[in-house]
């Protein structure tokens, strides 16, 4: 049996996008106004990013706020169809 990588939660780019800028997530959470738990837990990939997150992550990092929506939902997908999709693949009825 292969080993199945573990996806990348977003909070991984976040912190990368962090450390390029010189910022804390406590900096961070003060500029995005929310509180500063928020950030950390995302990047300890404890929380979601919300679509209100990505959208003030957009406007900060200037882009769009799909990009850390898509980062969240790619990330959630990959977890499901590892811990999932074999069970799911044998009780779904299929159309024919």
């Amino acid at each position: 049996m292969s080993k199945v990588l573990r996806p990348s939660h977003p909070g991984k780019t976040l912190k990368s996008e962090l450390v390029a800028r010189g910022l804390t997530a406590s900096r961070l959470a003060m500029h995005l106004q929310v509180p500063a738990n928020r950030i950390s837990q995302i990047i300890r990939g404890d929380r979601s990013i919300t679509a209100d997150t990505a959208i003030r992550l957009g406007i900060f990092f200037k882009n769009p706020p799909e990009f850390w929506f898509k980062l969240q939902t790619n990330y959630e997908l990959a977890i499901a169809r590892i811990t999932h999709e074999e069970t799911i693949n044998r009780t779904v009825l299929r159309v024919a």
